[in-house]
């Protein structure tokens, strides 16, 4: 029998990112951690799973129930999936305990402090893989949602891998061992488990299937707001006649493509604007809230300032600057991670967003080699 392994360590969380050593200890995905979880999500979107099983400890559940989202499987928590068990040292602050830390690290031996060594992990280990291959048939497709350390044990015992030379050449290349919604590939069959592929992060992961895509971003046009000289984010006006016949004309210039999807904005004169566009089209549409305009809150309808001219958003109550780019970064993800190579898509947004949208593409292109090209109308 064959079976096929993706490994996805759990996103960053609250003993992360405050430096306390987390095994069987529990502590809640921080914020970064649930963008990485959505992040990771995004990149496996498109491959298929038999069956997902993950740690019963909540951080890995969430991350799973995360990725579960684009596929038809209920994520299974198997308490044999659970972190190594650090014991005693579960919990402490590196900077309080660092020392002895490293001693029980550079000896992978934690039963003095009531935790495990590889020998209890590895029989863990197996018995854990033993229930997942009963569910199993041949040529299935398993997600594990898990953790780091757990993975490293993995590779020092199951899957017999040179740990030794994977964790010198990783530091030598400043890269964690295992990160945060890293992806892992590995394979049993007929008795042997075998590593595929060293962990990755997502934006590395989708570089091993490189893709084109071209985006033809639209923004809307005149609205009522906009015409009496009032700010419009969240909000919604009606497009005007001056804004129906712009959106006419874009409609004329992009008539030449055929897009394989569109994605629109959820606000109205969004959805207005795109029925124009598409008017005589079958094209697809996917309505996504993440393409809004940024929220102004107490400033949305406000006629006494400009968008340039605000310098804190904050104490209207309006969406701040890390939120407003992070839902850019992911709507660029979303949209390469659902496309095929060489697909031309349509994106209608609005005007603040389309340029954050533009800038964000290139950052992404920049970052990870991959070609996204975006053309800016109206």
């Amino acid at each position: 029998m064959k079976v096929y392994f993706t490994f996805v360590r759990h996103g960053e969380t609250l003993f992360n990112q405050i430096r306390r050593m987390q095994g069987q200890c529990d502590s809640p995905l921080n914020q970064k951690g649930i963008r990485q979880a959505m992040n990771t999500a995004s990149a496996l979107r498109n491959e298929h799973f038999d069956h997902i099983f993950c740690s019963s400890s909540e951080r890995a559940w969430d991350t799973a129930k995360i990725i579960a989202q684009y596929h038809n499987e209920e994520p299974v928590f198997m308490k044999e999936l659970r972190e190594f068990d650090f014991g005693e040292l579960d919990g402490q602050l590196f900077s309080e305990m660092n020392d002895i830390i490293q001693v029980h690290r550079r000896a992978d031996d934690w039963t003095d402090v009531k935790g495990e060594n590889v020998e209890l992990f590895e029989k863990r280990a197996e018995k854990a893989f033993e229930k997942i291959l009963l569910s199993c048939k041949d040529n299935d497709h398993v997600l594990i949602a898990c953790h780091g350390s757990y993975f490293s044990h993995l590779l020092k015992t199951l899957l017999h891998y040179d740990f030794d030379e994977y964790r010198n050449r990783m530091i030598a290349e400043g890269r964690d061992l295992v990160p945060n919604c890293s992806i892992s590939k590995f394979v049993y069959e007929d008795g042997t488990f075998r590593l595929l592929s060293e962990p990755k992060t997502a934006d590395e992961y989708r570089s091993l299937q490189k893709k084109t895509i071209h985006a033809v971003i639209v923004s809307t046009q005149e609205t009522r707001f906009e015409a009496e000289g009032r700010l419009e984010g969240r909000c919604d006006s009606d497009l005007t006649e001056n804004g129906i016949r712009k959106t006419e004309e874009i409609a004329e210039a992009i008539r030449q493509y055929k897009f394989a999807r569109a994605y629109v904005s959820t606000s109205e004169r969004a959805r207005d604007t795109a029925d124009i566009l598409l008017r005589k089209t079958d094209t697809k549409i996917i309505y996504e809230r993440a393409l809004r305009e940024r929220y102004l809150g107490t400033l949305e309808a406000d006629n006494r300032h400009t968008f340039e001219d605000i310098i804190d958003y904050a104490q209207y109550g309006a969406e701040s600057e890390n939120d407003l780019e992070n839902r850019a970064e992911k709507m660029i993800r979303t949209i390469y991670d659902t496309s095929s190579d060489q697909d031309t898509v349509l994106v209608v947004t609005h005007r603040n967003f389309a340029e954050l949208m533009n800038q964000k593409a290139a950052e992404f292109c920049q970052e990870t080699g991959l070609t996204f090209h975006i053309e800016m109308k109206g």
